[in-house]
């Protein structure tokens, strides 16, 4: 809700007053509650991590052991 509150109506507002600014607040607060809907969350880890290891494994090399010479 803040964020909201911020982009529309903080950073473009005018206010001539503290009770200005308080009356507005309120207002814009029972508009958006009129009107609001619960954010549906999803999040897919699985997805996101085989996204990621996509991306790692395509840029980086594998590891792989160094053999040293023998001593003679």
């Amino acid at each position: 809700m803040v964020g909201v509150l911020t982009r529309a109506l903080l950073r473009r507002g005018e206010f001539t007053s503290r009770a200005d600014l308080i009356e507005q607040i309120t207002v814009f607060t029972i508009r958006y509650n009129r009107t609001a809907r619960p954010w549906r969350w999803a999040y897919d880890a699985r997805a996101d991590h085989a996204r990621y290891r996509a991306q790692h494994q395509a840029t980086t090399k594998p590891a792989t052991a160094q053999i040293l010479p023998q001593a003679a």
